[in-house]
């Protein structure tokens, strides 16, 4: 039977790779070039026009529900340099599926084009392990990665004009930009300029908040036991913490401390219910009863098949809490575990 070490293991070995980090102070080559089979989502062709920088950006779409996007900060970089390049919208192949990011368009069309990142590959052969992560190439050739503040400490002093562009792009020994002339017949696939696009209201999406009234689920205990949770809360306040048992990993930093809190808090708070969520992605239960044996949890789990109950909540980080309190009403929500 694979352990949760091995299924961790081969998971992070299918989603990171090995790789070596880019450097951000200097040019560097990509080999093979990340360009050549770029494609939105759905499959539509991504073509990056000549003498044109690519501009990638990494982030969750579950952090532009959330307010935390990186579409102001985009939106807010000099015009010399988005004339200059395309961006390109890059979520991660985790904890999304394409009706989500379809749905995602329809109320974010500003991000656009916009690519599913399957297995990591693309974020892998640039070097990076983190998010939200912007990239900036001339070709075939890396010019900037890094953050979204570091990008914007760049743009002040080398991407204000034209020529100050043009001047740091020579710097890192590539060919000065010139305007594109278009000789094919075919004419390019014509992408939104996130400034000038509207944002559609994300009616669709669903998340309760603060103030709210908490969603009436019913499920089994990874022991068996059916929890309604409305009628777990009118007992006592009730603290349901999502969690994912592929801590540790990468995109879960310093999860193994917020878990060990959360047991010190169950421990401790005994004037409130507790229910912990595990969520599915990836693994099976067995995985998730090995998670529950090594971690020594004393709430009761709830494997969350097809993640039905993170979406309902409108979670998508973990480890990540929600208090109700009596009358059934959402107290607070947060990545903070108390």
């Amino acid at each position: 039977m694979m352990t949760r070490f091995h299924q961790i293991f081969a998971i992070a070995i299918l989603i990171f790779g090995i790789c070596n980090p880019a450097h951000t102070d200097d040019a560097v080559n990509v080999s093979p070039s990340p360009l050549t089979t770029l494609a939105t989502f759905d499959g539509q062709p991504i073509r990056i026009p000549n003498n044109t920088l690519t501009h990638l950006i990494f982030q969750s779409i579950w952090d532009s529900y959330e307010g935390l996007g990186e579409e102001a900060r985009v939106a807010d970089l000099p015009d010399a340099f988005k004339a200059a390049s395309q961006q390109v919208w890059v979520q991660l192949g985790i904890n999304v599926t394409d009706e989500q990011l379809a749905a995602y368009q329809r109320s974010f069309p500003q991000m656009n084009p916009l690519m599913l990142d399957r297995g990591f590959q693309l974020m892998r052969s640039l070097g990076g392990w983190d998010m939200p992560w912007h990239v900036i190439l001339n070709d075939d050739v890396v010019l900037f990665s890094g953050t979204g503040a570091s990008l914007s400490a760049l743009a002040n002093e080398y991407l204000s004009s034209p020529l100050a562009l043009t001047n740091w792009v020579k710097t890192l020994n590539q060919p000065v930009l010139q305007t594109e002339v278009n000789d094919s017949k075919t004419p390019p696939v014509v992408f939104s300029n996130p400034a000038a696009t509207p944002r559609i209201p994300a009616s669709h999406y669903t998340k309760p908040k603060s103030g709210d009234k908490a969603p009436a689920l019913t499920a089994k205990t990874m022991t068996g036991n059916t929890i309604n949770l409305r009628q777990r809360s009118r007992q006592k306040p009730l603290s349901i913490v999502f969690i994912d048992a592929l801590c540790p990993m990468p995109h879960f930093p310093n999860c193994e401390k917020k878990l060990e809190q959360l047991n010190q808090a169950v421990a401790n708070s005994t004037d409130r219910e507790w229910i912990g969520i595990v969520s599915s992605y990836y693994i099976d239960e067995s995985i998730a009863r090995q998670f529950k044996q090594e971690f020594r949890f004393k709430l009761p789990l709830i494997f969350d098949q097809g993640n039905r109950i993170y979406q309902t909540f409108g979670v998508h980080a973990s480890p990540y809490q929600i208090d109700i309190d009596r009358s059934g009403f959402i107290q607070q929500r947060g990545d903070v575990i108390h």
